[in-house]
C-alpha cells in the first residue's frame, strides 16, 4: 500500500512540474509572438521611412520586404498548425491568441507586401494598401498586447 501511495505522489508531482513548465511556456511564447509582431511592424516602419527618405533603394526595399514576408509566411504556416484545441493541450483562450495572431501576422505580410509593391511601382494602390494594413496590423498589435 505504502508503494502505491508513492507511485501516486511521484506521478502527482510530475504532473505539477509538466503544468507549471506548461504555463511557463505559455507565457513565454506570448512573450516571444509580442515582441515578434512589435519588431516587425517597427521593422517594417523603419524600411520604409529609409525609402522615403532615399536612405534605402527600391531593390533593397524589395528585397527585405522578400524576406519579411517568407519569415512571416513560414511563421503563420507553423502557427497554422497549432490552431486545434486539446489534441495538442492548448485551452480554447489559447487557441484564439493563435488566430488572433495570425490575423496580425497576415496584416503585417501585407503591410510589407504593399511597401515592396510601392517601392516597385510608386503606385497610389500600393501605398495605399501599405497604410491600410499598417493600421490594420496596430490595431491587432495594440489588442495582443493589451495597449490602449
Amino acid at each position: 500500500m505504502k508503494l502505491i501511495a508513492v507511485i501516486l505522489l511521484t506521478f502527482s508531482g510530475f504532473s505539477i512540474v509538466r503544468a507549471q513548465c506548461d504555463s511557463d511556456v505559455r507565457e513565454a511564447f506570448g512573450g516571444v509572438s509580442s515582441i515578434t509582431v512589435y519588431n516587425t511592424y517597427i521593422t517594417i516602419g523603419a524600411i520604409a521611412d529609409a525609402y522615403v527618405n532615399e536612405v534605402y533603394t527600391s531593390e533593397r526595399v524589395k528585397e527585405l520586404m522578400g524576406e519579411q514576408t517568407s519569415m512571416l509566411q513560414s511563421v503563420i504556416g507553423m502557427l497554422d498548425k497549432c490552431k486545434v484545441a486539446k489534441s495538442n493541450g492548448l485551452s480554447a483562450d489559447d487557441v484564439e491568441y493563435i488566430k488572433e495572431l495570425i490575423e496580425c501576422l497576415e496584416s503585417l505580410k501585407k503591410e510589407a507586401q504593399g511597401l515592396n509593391d510601392y517601392a516597385a511601382d510608386g503606385s497610389a494602390d500600393a501605398q495605399n494598401r501599405y497604410n491600410k494594413n499598417r493600421d490594420k496590423a496596430w490595431d491587432q498589435i495594440k489588442s495582443l498586447l493589451g495597449l490602449e
